[in-house]
């Protein structure tokens, strides 16, 4: 492995990463990628504890728990991009958890750079029917972020197949009837999956009493690729 590379995922599990990947984002159209070639993408692995407290309805634990990750995040991406920086390259930390201020006539549900494109690129895991990305070892029990560099690391353009086949769990399970149920395709709109404007809407109505910009999850706790996961950790007890 290149030494750029070993430094960078070091560093990134070091501060608390389950998997550190690399992305050739040079296929992307043009302004997908910011000018960018390359990405690190950083996978955190969400707790199982605080998952399976989740029934019908998400938590406040979990809410508060889905926050702090996502500072995790956060930290992790700054520090990798200064180091990047200091080799002398370009980066970018996009931020973990960010919707950038709606234009009319485009998307209002989006940030900067979406994570799940280099996680995929980088050949760790699909999206989900439920837009979600699925890591191949934790399923969708995970959040990402990304930096984007033209740092000299060896990466890789490995896209995935879905893994969802005739599964329907995350349909039943989502409460705002949001999920379509399409198998994804690399290169498929977001809006192919999932109605973001439904499920953003409902999880502001139905649990604001937790907090303030509150996610629901229960798409992720319902996947058999988290719930094996969850078995096989009550096993190893």
């Amino acid at each position: 492995m290149n030494p750029l590379n070993e430094k960078i995922e070091a560093l990134g599990k070091g501060l608390g990463a389950a998997q550190v990947g690399f992305a050739d984002l040079s296929g992307l159209p043009d302004g997908l990628n910011l000018g960018y070639p390359g990405a690190v993408s950083v996978v955190v692995r969400l707790s199982k504890g605080i998952l399976a407290q989740m029934d019908d309805a998400p938590t406040a634990t979990y809410f508060s728990h889905y926050r702090i990750v996502n500072r995790l995040i956060d930290e992790i991406t700054l520090r990798v991009a200064l180091a990047l920086e200091e080799g002398g390259a370009m980066a970018v930390a996009v931020p973990a958890s960010q919707s950038l201020p709606s234009v009319k006539g485009e998307n209002p549900y989006r940030g900067l750079f979406a994570h799940k494109t280099a996680a995929v690129i980088a050949g760790m895991g699909w999206i989900g029917k439920s837009a979600l990305f699925i890591h191949r070892d934790y399923g969708p029990a995970v959040r990402l972020g990304t930096v984007l560099t033209d740092a000299p690391l060896d990466i890789v353009a490995a896209p995935g197949k879905s893994e969802c086949g005739g599964c329907q769990d995350c349909v039943k399970a989502c409460p705002s009837m949001s999920i379509e149920g399409t198998i994804w395709e690399p290169g498929m709109e977001r809006s192919y999956l999932l109605d973001a404007h439904s499920c953003s809407e409902y999880m502001k109505e139905a649990y604001q009493h937790i907090g303030r910009g509150s996610v629901c999850g229960l798409c992720m706790v319902s996947c058999p690729h988290f719930r094996k996961n969850l078995c096989a950790l009550k096993k190893e007890k």
